[in-house]
């Protein structure tokens, strides 16, 4: 029996494309950011910016879709 294993990237992405992935604004990523209930993953800030995991957040959009 063989266990699929997600695709792991590994990869960093800048709010700014985190706002478009999601079509809402970087303040809006913010304020999910902040709130405890949404869960939503925390930024790695490197010179003052924001950037996202992009595997936390697919991990967080499969979360919302089961949690649907």
């Amino acid at each position: 029996m063989s266990i699929i294993q997600p695709n792991v990237t590994g990869r960093k992405i800048p709010r700014r494309l985190t706002a478009l992935r999601y079509g809402v604004c970087t303040r809006t990523i913010d304020r999910w950011q902040n709130d405890p209930e949404l869960g939503f993953p925390q930024p790695t800030v490197i010179n003052k910016r924001k950037y996202d995991d992009e595997d936390k957040l697919t991990e967080w959009d499969r979360a919302q879709v089961r949690g649907a």
